[in-house]
């Protein structure tokens, strides 16, 4: 049986040790949206910035894409979307979706900034997708905070990673950009099989644009029931 992306067994996440979730176990089937829910400051960002290597796990055992937590997954498997977006605010919205290809390059090439070639295009489809063609050479400190949101899942699409962490990734965003940008989240897991983890703040639409919700609070974590 193929082992899923993300599995967690007795995991523990917290921050210089101190914990703020324990005995959490949970497995992500391949190509799947969960979506983590629950009262703010309950440790939904703690949890995904263990997944995502930033933070080490205090107990237990996580696995990304077949690495044992601390250790990381395969460069440019792993996307990651942090709620401060992660961008380089003097560049330009089109330099910064470009830096979701930085893992391709070698060490020299990264510096020089040489991208492969057709990367460029497929930047400027990226920020189209998201409604922000036109504003490739703004630079992103020029942006709105939606769209800088855009610019950084952007960055993401063009990264096609497979497994998508993603923490509040539609904070910001009007209900029809945030349609938008579902539905391109949907077209890339069904040409890419992405599996993908986001944070939601609103239960109804982390039903809405998942496969499973999870809640996290006091009693660990557990499945939301579905709406009917």
């Amino acid at each position: 049986m193929t082992e899923p992306p993300i599995r967690c067994r007795d995991l523990c996440v917290g921050y210089n040790g101190d914990e703020v979730l324990e005995d959490l176990s949970f497995t992500v089937p391949h190509g799947e949206t969960v979506a983590l829910v629950g009262r703010s400051g309950c440790g939904k960002t703690t949890l995904l910035k263990t997944l995502a290597g930033i933070l080490p796990p205090l107990a237990g055992e996580a696995t990304v894409l077949g690495s044992t937590l601390p250790n990381p997954p395969p460069a440019g498997t792993l996307g990651y979307i942090p709620q401060s977006l992660g961008l380089v605010p003097h560049e330009s919205a089109l330099r910064n979706v470009l830096h979701g290809r930085l893992s391709e390059l070698g060490r020299f090439r990264s510096l020089l900034g040489r991208f492969p070639e057709g990367a460029e295009n497929e930047a400027l489809e990226a920020l189209d997708r998201v409604g922000l063609s036109g504003k490739e050479r703004s630079r992103v400190k020029e942006l709105s905070g939606g769209q800088q949101r855009r610019v950084a899942i952007a960055r993401a699409f063009v990264q096609e990673p497979d497994v998508l962490l993603a923490d509040e990734m539609l904070s910001e965003l009007d209900h029809e950009t945030a349609g938008s940008i579902v539905r391109c989240l949907e077209d890339l897991q069904g040409e890419t099989g992405m599996t993908v983890v986001i944070v939601e703040h609103n239960v109804e639409i982390a039903d809405d644009i998942s496969n499973t919700v999870l809640s996290l609070g006091g009693e660990g974590i557990k499945p939301v029931t579905r709406a009917a």
